[in-house]
């Protein structure tokens, strides 16, 4: 039933394309004397009213009409209008075009049938034929679009894979049933033989995982998966996976990188315990929005806050006083500092055992 559709489309653009191949080089020549033949002498403009003729007139009567036309149109009873060169050429061909049978047959054609708007790729390549620097300003475009098509695509298998892994995860603490027990259950998985080729946001910083590796989750109520690692749960969910946009395809960020823009990606914060668990949507959304990408450049002041950072908090851990800097002498093993010298300490001897 799905490739009805894709069957029907093909057909279609397939009976649509079928007269474009059969035009000719000669249906191209009328093409072109039709719009510029409109554009010189106003919309709706035809070959017979051109020359001051209808569409049933004779090849007796279109040569008589040819012949006085031409002496309306010669340069040199109009020396004073400057396009009277071009409408006087124009004329010389339309005149050959209305006098060949075989000619003036195509032309009756697209007279009778109007000119097709659509008149092949040939047609218009042969005519506005791309320079290089536009060839590739259009490959680049596509090239970008096409990232930007994989990147989504990955963005929806993240999210399907973040779902069905939710779902295993619930079946396997709750049971077929999935019916939520009270309190929060805690269970042990391994992976499949085949690993995780793609990685997971939330699992392993992202990056693959070795088949048959033992995932600990923690499972809470009837929407809730935790994965623990390090001692730590993060929330398994859609809000982890970042919605792709233009600017993460491959020419934007290279521009970005080349001006000094940095891409710094904030994830959200994984829950370590159980009152943090109970989440809003106002949260949920807060979080969604805090992983989304920003790019910013980098200011000096950046670092030298953190060289000046690095040695602030280099004194000790868990917001212990950082250590003053020392004299020359002081706190340092095996030197000390007597009247304003120093001097080095000499181990004792140890005694001889008798």
């Amino acid at each position: 039933m799905r490739l009805t559709p894709i069957v029907a489309g093909a057909a279609a653009l397939a009976l649509t394309a079928s007269p474009a191949l059969a035009w000719t080089n000669q249906d191209h020549e009328i093409f072109d004397l039709v719009s510029s033949l409109e554009g010189a002498e106003g919309k709706g403009t035809t070959f017979y009213t051109f020359l001051n003729t209808t569409r049933s007139a004779t090849p007796q009567e279109i040569n008589r009409a040819y012949r006085k036309r031409s002496l309306e149109l010669h340069p040199d009873k109009n020396p004073d209008d400057k396009k009277i060169a071009d409408r006087f050429a124009r004329l010389g061909v339309i005149g050959n075009i209305l006098r060949d049978d075989e000619k003036r047959k195509h032309y009756d054609h697209f007279h009778d049938n109007g000119v097709p708007k659509w008149r092949g790729t040939g047609y218009y390549y042969s005519r506005y034929r791309p320079g290089l620097g536009s060839v590739l300003a259009g490959l680049t475009v596509f090239s970008c679009f096409i990232h930007y098509v994989f990147l989504y695509m990955t963005f929806r298998v993240q999210k399907m894979r973040i779902n069905a892994f939710r779902e295993q995860a619930f079946e396997a603490a709750w049971g077929p049933t999935k019916k939520p027990l009270a309190g929060k259950r805690r269970l042990k998985t391994k992976t499949g033989e085949q690993g995780d080729a793609m990685g997971m946001p939330g699992i392993n910083g992202g990056r693959p995982i070795a088949g048959g590796s033992t995932l600990e989750l923690a499972v809470e109520g009837p929407d809730k998966v935790y994965v623990v690692e390090n001692r730590k749960e993060t929330l398994i969910s859609e809000d982890l996976v970042t919605k792709p946009v233009l600017r993460d395809t491959w020419l934007p960020r290279a521009v970005l990188s080349r001006l000094g823009y940095e891409t710094t990606p904030s994830a959200p914060a994984a829950s370590t315990d159980s009152s943090s668990t109970s989440t809003s949507s106002a949260s949920a959304a807060a979080r969604k929005s805090s992983i989304k990408k920003s790019y910013r450049k980098p200011s000096p002041e950046d670092s030298a806050g953190a060289t000046s950072g690095d040695d602030a908090t280099s004194g000790g851990e868990d917001g212990a006083a950082p250590a003053k800097n020392r004299g020359p002498g002081k706190g340092i093993e095996g030197m000390g500092k007597v009247g304003g010298r120093r001097r080095k300490t000499v181990p004792r001897p140890t005694p001889k055992s008798t």
